[in-house]
């Protein structure tokens, strides 16, 4: 597995566009892995974020109170947490195939044992242990294996692949609705449980073959096996100061410890640096805007005297928005660095959280773009912040790396869920969740700009593309 790994990075420092690969040929190869972890992710994600349409049928079957029904979610965010730097190591040292697979069959297993739950200790049990499990084995397998597929320019292929469960949540959402009133909550789960299922050919697709690698931009000059990365960056004369490569490249330009004598790209030497640090505060950030906003969202509408089914739909309006924002955020930020269009979507978050908040029955219009705003951004951020952590860690510990990172989202939800559900039951709304987005939106903006990666002739990019504007 090692020599596959240390054959395939070597590889990618080439040009594979040769006369004996034809561009469709080459194409399908570029865009297989990501049609795989679209679906694979849809169908991991679709079930598990309709919780706000199952967490009231919980709390009446169980007879449980507004913070208890939240317990099962709160759960599944820790174990979240926890678990995620031994799953990113284990996808450094084991087939991520194998990995993958055993993901999509735990998902499976938490969906039957909820379906059976007598209290909400079967609830916890079922989203704590095998949910939890189960889906942070394919997200954290399908980052890392986009990320080293399509090293240094992974924004929009992880956006693409991120497009995957917001598509699915957007389409499960509408149905769920639908069928939790016809058939039960039960019932709902035994279906979510076989619908898990369906990722297992599409974990082989996106496993499949050789790595997939980015044909070098025209007039560029290749780098060779003996080439750094950064200085086969500084030859094409664009791109990313900090691209994927081995080690931990930027974080590791800062200086070492009097008499250390640790590589600079070591896993311990990388999760000691600052700049580790500031973008890990910064994701956790991230989790208290997603998970709050996601989470209350509906509820906040039904308690401002939104109708329950409209305020389903405009959930499922956030979730298409997010799929736009995953594709055109991460491709920009491919083109125009990861600080300067994660700047501008956080402030899109502030003013579509904003519309969010302040919207009531009489004013469907504002939720409605509130919805569209807040969805689209935070759908481009989530995508941004993956590809930064590539571009600055990537290399044979970002398994390890992107593992432990991901414990600040469900540590941001544990936070923001715990917090609105306590809130509410004293207070009787949402506003504290707002508060809480706002702030971390300021810390995930603060992160990014110190600590992110930057780019290349940002300034000259920007020019060429207002001068292709029609006046």
């Amino acid at each position: 597995m090692a020599s596959r790994r240390s054959a395939a990075f070597a590889a990618a420092s080439y040009d594979w566009h040769v006369p004996s690969l034809s561009v469709s040929r080459g194409g399908l190869r570029r865009s297989v892995p990501v049609l795989g972890a679209f679906v694979v992710g849809a169908v991991a994600y679709a079930p598990l974020y309709c919780y706000p349409l199952l967490a009231p049928q919980f709390e009446a079957t169980f007879h449980a109170a507004r913070e208890l029904g939240q317990m099962p979610w709160t759960m599944f965010l820790l174990v979240s947490a926890l678990c995620s730097p031994l799953l990113g190591r284990a996808y450094d040292v084991f087939d991520d195939r194998i990995l993958l697979l055993v993901g999509a069959v735990l998902l499976a297993a938490g969906w039957l044992v909820a379906s059976a739950a007598t209290d909400v200790a079967f609830l916890i049990a079922a989203y704590g242990v095998f949910l939890a499990i189960g889906v942070q084995l394919v997200f954290v397998g399908t980052t890392t294996a986009i990320a080293r597929r399509y090293a240094g320019v992974a924004g929009l292929a992880l956006g693409v692949a991120y497009a995957g469960p917001g598509i699915g949540v957007a389409l499960a959402l509408p149905v769920a609705a639908g069928l939790i009133p016809d058939i039960g909550w039960r019932s709902t789960a035994v279906i979510f449980a076989v619908l898990s299922l369906v990722a297992l050919p599409f974990v082989w697709l996106m496993t499949t073959g050789a790595a997939v690698l980015v044909p070098a931009a025209r007039g560029s000059k290749v780098a060779g096996p003996s080439t750094s990365p950064a200085r086969a960056t500084a030859q094409s004369g664009a791109g990313l100061h900090e691209t994927s490569a081995p080690g931990a490249i930027a974080a590791s330009q800062e200086l070492l410890p009097p008499g250390s004598r640790s590589r600079p790209d070591t896993l311990r030497r990388t999760i000691r640096t600052r700049r580790f640090l500031i973008l890990l505060v910064g994701a956790v950030g991230i989790g208290c805007i997603d998970e709050g906003v996601f989470q209350t969202s509906s509820r906040h509408a039904v308690s401002q005297g939104i109708d329950a089914g409209f305020a389903a739909t405009l959930l499922a309006l956030q979730c298409y928005a997010y799929v736009v924002g995953q594709i055109v955020g991460g491709g920009l930020s491919d083109r125009f660095g990861r600080r300067f269009i994660g700047l501008l979507c956080a402030g899109l978050i502030v003013v579509g959280a904003s519309a969010i908040f302040a919207s009531n029955g009489s004013l469907l219009a504002l939720a409605v773009a509130g919805n569209s705003i807040y969805g689209f951004a935070i759908g481009a951020t989530i995508a941004i912040r993956s590809a930064a952590f590539s571009d600055v860690f990537g290399g044979h510990n970002f398994g390890a790396i992107f593992g432990i990172t991901a414990m600040a989202y469900p540590a941001g939800g544990i936070i923001v869920m715990n917090a609105g559900g306590i809130m509410y039951d004293r207070i009787g709304n949402y506003w504290p969740v707002y508060g809480i987005a706002m702030v971390s939106v300021l810390a995930w903006t603060t992160a990014l700009m110190i600590a992110g990666p930057r780019r290349h002739g940002l300034r000259n990019r920007l020019r060429s593309a207002r001068a292709r504007i029609p006046a």
